[in-house]
């Protein structure tokens, strides 16, 4: 009988040595992975067995993801706008043969600021976080990411349709949406699938972040900021689980689509645009503010 147990498990070897290879190379690192979008798709990935590389700014709250159980979890406190920082992280990778099977980016900043009213330093840092430093991470992470592996950024309704008051997010938000555009392709012949999630009005607190302005007396400007903002109230948005979810379909799809249109009020911005043109889609957008 253990004569024809070890017949069976070396006839078995090439498998098992091809699924302890598979499981060692589950690696997924999730950029800005400590809450809302980012934090729901740590908890699913570790569901599903992944090794997770958790990176996130906020220290208190990357903690929070951490358990004694959850031996398949690495956290990492890090800025994505640390320069030094991301590539310290990238060339350890590549140092150790650490190879990544996706890299998932949920994190950015929001912003909501009469135009009119924006410094220049505010301009700066949300370009900075949600397009400048988001493309040097993915190019600093490509040599370490699979062949056949996924990048996922998430984007925004505000891409589809400029959203008013949120010049600069809107603005970040589309150039990200062209950035990925042009990787889908550049990376075909590594056969590395790029995709970007669009959603609509999330339920994290993260609309509420970034209402920088204060009132400066002009009453137009000012009542129509606080409309814009009352809109955008998170409470209305649709949960984290759910953009997450379809994030981590695309990541396991062998053939994902290059755009992921998640909640009511996305689909309707893009088949407005899409099917009325971008004038009436501007337009129902400023009565949807009350513009």
């Amino acid at each position: 009988m253990k004569l024809l147990r070890l017949i069976i498990y070396l006839a078995r070897w090439p498998e098992r040595k091809e699924n302890l290879m598979n499981d060692r190379e589950r690696n997924v690192l999730v950029a800005g992975a400590a809450g809302g979008i980012g934090r729901a798709a740590v908890e699913m990935l570790l569901e599903k067995n992944f090794r997770v590389i958790a990176v996130d700014r906020n220290r208190l709250l990357l903690e929070t993801l951490n358990h004694p159980s959850r031996t398949r979890l690495e956290t990492v406190t890090l800025d994505i706008t640390d320069r030094e920082g991301v590539r310290e992280i990238a060339g350890e990778f590549k140092s150790r043969g650490r190879m990544l099977r996706a890299l998932m980016i949920p994190a950015g900043v929001h912003s909501t600021h009469p135009v009119p009213f924006l410094s220049d330093d505010l301009v700066d840092s949300v370009l900075d976080v949600n397009l400048a430093s988001h493309i040097k991470l993915v190019r600093d992470f490509l040599p370490v990411i699979e062949d056949g592996g996924s990048i996922l950024g998430v984007s925004s309704i505000a891409a589809g349709v400029g959203v008013p008051m949120s010049s600069l997010y809107s603005a970040s938000k589309w150039g990200l949406e062209g950035f990925y555009e042009s990787l889908f392709n550049e990376l075909k012949h590594r056969d590395i699938r790029v995709s970007v999630i669009h959603p609509g009005n999330v339920n994290t607190g993260f609309n509420e972040t970034g209402n920088t302005y204060s009132p400066r007396g002009d009453s137009e400007v000012d009542t129509r900021y606080a409309r814009v903002v009352a809109r955008i109230d998170s409470r209305y948005g649709i949960p984290p689980q759910r953009v997450a979810r379809v994030m981590v379909r695309a990541m396991e799809s062998r053939r994902p689509r290059f755009c992921y249109l998640v909640g009511g009020n996305a689909r309707k911005a893009y088949w407005a645009k899409r099917l009325l043109g971008r004038d009436t889609a501007l337009r129902l957008m400023g009565k949807f503010f009350g513009f």
